[in-house]
């Protein structure tokens, strides 16, 4: 039988330390935009979160005139379309697709948290 060859292992320098990288602190929405298949938002911070319409069935299934009828919450956290105003009854928090973060937001009493950390996960060295 013959043996594997030995994968070579190349490393690099690091160019830049973690405290040289901006990370988002603050979940504000600046702009909406929609097409056939996903919301796009965009944020203060200037990314651009693109969900699908699918995942939000009252979305989905409304005509894409409806769509256009939301408003931005005075927080700038959430859309929120009123149904005396067109066909969906919606809120969409954008900090719920987000994923798993620490990002805050901001409030009249200062700033807080939107989601709590996770604990850590710790990794064990293999036995050899």
């Amino acid at each position: 039988m013959a043996s594997k060859p030995k994968a070579t292992v190349k490393t690099f320098k690091v160019r830049y330390s973690l405290k040289d990288y901006t990370f988002p602190t603050v979940v504000k929405i600046d702009k909406v935009c929609f097409d056939e298949t996903y919301l796009h938002v965009t944020l203060t911070d200037a990314r651009i979160l693109s969900n699908l319409l699918k995942w939000i069935p009252s979305l989905y299934h409304a005509k894409p005139v409806e769509w256009e009828k939301y408003k931005i919450n005075q927080t700038k956290r959430m859309l929120v379309w009123d149904p005396s105003e067109c066909e969906i009854k919606e809120e969409v928090r954008i900090e719920y697709y987000l994923g798993p973060t620490n990002a805050e937001v901001e409030t009249k009493e200062g700033t807080k948290v939107v989601r709590e950390k996770k604990g850590t996960y710790k990794t064990s060295k293999r036995r050899k």
